[in-house]
This record gives structure tokens, sequence and C-alpha cells, in this order.
């Protein structure tokens, strides 16, 4: 059999994007971020500078070295990234787990380490956002914005998403529908915005259904449900597999001006209809089968040796001509 590689250098090609998209910074989110730290998150030097939690919303592994984060975008479209802080490459701790999330100290002090940027939006000049950028600096994967009012003094707490990064603009809490970005309730960096454990729909359905009869019912429904209309399917496809070649045959008769009805002209009896003369035939022979003598023969062959041993080939005066003589 002749393997045709072009479908699999076609599939190949592919595949090789998902993996990549996959596993891009593409996924990475501005999660939660502190402007006005007294006496919250200390860095590895016991500072307590402003701070901000990037979250991984895939379940890949994502490396964020390379990246950008910057207050200051007026560069983005001439492509200059001179001004913002590129995230170091080859620490593993740039490595974020599936689901995981990293913090940033944004003291404007890069030389203290990988995780320290060279902006500090606590600053009165400074923009009221923060920008994660790719690498190479032509793509923007998420621009955080902020409210002015988290340099106050008297903003001691954090803002992001309530549950973490999604694109909803309310989000369930508690009994509560509520704001989804605003200012949160809890100082979670690393860690999840909303700590306070919720019961899992799993567990709800648990808690309702406590021997679980309604979902082995739901359950049985499902699968005869579906059992019953995989036979339909099934037999609706038998029958029309059945009439295809009837209808593939009509399709080509008809595109070569064949058809199978039969002629029917004036004054001639259609081939189709019984004259009678057949009928009649068929009977009379019927009746000369069952009404008339015949011969019943014993259906056994006999064959007599014969008593003379003599053969018209043993006698060679029966097989020699004569000579043709002249009177």
């Amino acid at each position: 059999m002749k393997i045709n590689y072009k479908y699999f250098i076609l599939l190949f090609s592919l595949l090789i994007p998902l993996t990549l998209g996959a596993q891009s910074p593409s996924d990475l989110r501005i999660n939660e971020l502190m402007v006005n730290n007294e006496d919250n998150l200390a860095d590895e030097y016991g500072k307590h500078v402003p701070w901000v939690e990037i979250f991984n919303t895939s379940y890949n592994s994502v490396d964020i070295a390379g990246c950008y984060l910057t207050n200051d975008t007026t560069g983005f479209a001439a492509g200059d990234p001179s001004r913002w802080y590129r995230i170091p490459t080859g620490d593993p701790k740039t490595v974020v787990p599936p689901r995981g999330f990293v913090v940033f100290y944004l003291d404007n002090l890069p030389t203290y380490g990988v995780f320290h940027t060279n902006f500090d939006p606590s600053e009165p000049t400074s923009s009221n956002y923060i920008a994660l950028i790719a690498q190479g600096g032509k793509k923007m994967i998420h621009f955080f914005e902020f409210p002015a009012y988290l340099r106050d003094t008297t903003a001691d707490y954090t803002y992001g998403y309530k549950k973490d990064f999604s694109l909803a603009d309310s989000v369930m809490i508690g009994d509560s529908l509520v704001k989804n970005k605003d200012k949160l309730d809890y100082f979670t960096p690393g860690a999840q915005n909303y700590p306070i454990y919720e019961a899992t729909k799993a567990e709800i359905v648990q808690q309702k259904d406590k021997y679980g009869l309604a979902l082995m019912v739901i359950a049985m429904t499902v699968v005869f449900s579906s059992l019953f209309i995989i036979f339909v399917l099934m037999k609706l496809s038998g029958r029309l597999n059945a009439l295809i070649p009837t209808w593939i045959k009509k399709y080509k008769d008809k595109k070569q001006g064949i058809t199978s009805e039969p002629s029917v002209k004036e004054g001639v009896e259609p081939t189709d209809v019984d004259s009678g003369e057949e009928m009649a035939a068929i009977g009379m022979a019927l009746h000369l089968y069952f009404n008339t003598n015949h011969d019943y023969e014993s259906e056994i062959i006999t064959i007599e040796t014969p008593k003379v041993h003599a053969s018209p080939w043993a006698q060679k005066q029966l097989i020699h001509r004569r000579i043709p003589r002249r009177k």
C-alpha cells in the first residue's frame, strides 16, 4: 500500500502551532495588585514594596521569561521596549505551573533580582495601569488598569479579580452577585484571590441526593435514550444504504436518456399486462400433468455383456475397401 506522506506533513504542521500556543505566555494574566504596601508582603530583603501577581490561566506550565512588564506603553506602537522591564531568562522560577501564580515586586530596583522591576506604580507621576507584553515586544498579553486611589495612604488593600481572572463582569460571592474586578477582601499573593471554601456542584448534588437515586435515574435515562437514538439512526442508515444504489442507477439512466418505465403506444397493449394466453398455457400444462397417464420408469440402467465378443473393428473384411475395377 502506497503511503501518502503529504497528509502526515500537513497534520504535523497543524499540530505544531497548537502545541506552541498551548504553552505560550498568552495564557498569563495580571491577577492582583497592591500599590500602597506598608505592612503586607515583604520581599526577600524584608522591604514592603508594591507587588503584582500574575496568574497562569492554562493547564500547562508557561515560562514568563523574555516577556515585559511596564507602566509606560508609549513605545509600544513604535516597538521600542527600552523603557520596559524584560524578565530575564535562565531562572527556573520564571516557569509558572498550571493554574499557578508568580509575584513581581514593583520597586524600581531591577538589580535586586529577577522579580524586581524597573518601575514603581506608587509614584505620583506613574500611569494607572500595568501591561504584560509578550516576547518581542509586539503583542499585548494583558492590560491591567487600576484606580488612582490605590496610592492613598489609607488604601491598605489589594485590587484585582474576586475569583481569579475571568472575563465575566460579575461573579457570585456567597449568595450575592458582585463586581468581578474590584477591591479585594483578602491579601493573597501567590494564591487564589478567594480562599473561602465553596462546595462544588458535585458536592451540592451529593448533599441533595444522598443515596444517588436521582443521579441513577438520570444516568439510565441518558443511556437508554442514547441507545434508542443510535438504533433509529442505524435503522435509517440501513434503509438508506439499500436505496442509494437504486437512486444512483436511476440518476445514471436519466442522465443517459434511458428510462426504465415501459413505453405505451396507441393501439399496442403494454408488455407487462397478461393477455390470457400465458395463463391458458400454464393451465393446460397443469391439466396434462395431473390427469394424463405417464410411464413410470424404474430408473435402473441394466448393461448386459454380449455373448459373442466380436467387434467390427476386429474383422478386417469390414474395414477394407474394395479396389475399384474397370469393366
